[in-house]
């Protein structure tokens, strides 16, 4: 899907230089300027808005590196404050948990998470910090697209801190690590699916 989709967001980025070769300028805009490409209204006062952005390990960089591009080519109203974090350090600095906070926004590539030596996955820190109970992936075709399934529009949302979420393990003898599917008292337990329940109930609704 990536590979198709390079094509696409070149015509998207370059849509300046194609729109001038190809077809005469729109009617001038209130600014006495036209944009050629898909332009996203700014909400609210029209001051940008920061996004927190944790490129990450991996291909994290790679992926948020084009969401930032696709950002910049639609005109999007955002600004990005940009942290380097990998998943070889022992904690998330206060100082990424305070933007993100701060933003209530954040961009974030995958960190990767050490082989042994008892390392805790900054990813489970950053859930736990966060409170991030809830996960959402919405999967649906996009048009002129071609996929191997069309008409694909589902919606999975799974608890994201309980159970192996919770990053328990412990090695039972040399060689053999146990992942704790571990989950907390009742209440505790209680309040997770509640919380759960009245996200998902918001979300289908709105």
């Amino acid at each position: 899907m990536a590979r198709r989709s390079l094509p696409f967001l070149r015509n998207l980025l370059h849509g300046c230089t194609v729109a001038a070769a190809c077809s005469p300028p729109p009617p001038l805009g209130l600014a006495g300027s036209w944009r050629s490409v898909t332009y996203m209204p700014r909400p609210g006062d029209g001051a940008p808005r920061a996004v927190t952005l944790i490129p990450g390990d991996g291909i994290g960089p790679l992926v948020t590196d084009a969401v930032r591009q696709v950002m910049e080519a639609m005109h999007a109203p955002v600004y990005f404050e940009a942290y380097e974090v990998h998943g070889d350090m022992t904690t998330v600095p206060a100082e990424v948990i305070e933007s993100i906070r701060r933003n209530k926004v954040c961009l974030k590539g995958g960190l990767a998470t050490p082989v042994g030596g008892g390392v805790s996955s900054l990813n489970v820190q950053l859930r736990k910090e966060l409170d991030l109970y809830a996960s959402l992936v919405n999967c649906f075709n996009l048009p002129g697209l071609p996929t191997r399934h069309q008409n694909v529009d589902i919606v999975v949302i799974r608890e994201n801190t309980e159970g192996e979420y919770s990053g328990l393990e412990h090695e039972v003898v040399p060689g053999v690590v146990e992942s704790l599917k571990v989950y907390g008292l009742l209440s505790f337990t209680l309040i997770s699916c509640v919380n759960l329940g009245t996200w998902e109930s918001e979300y289908i609704y709105s």
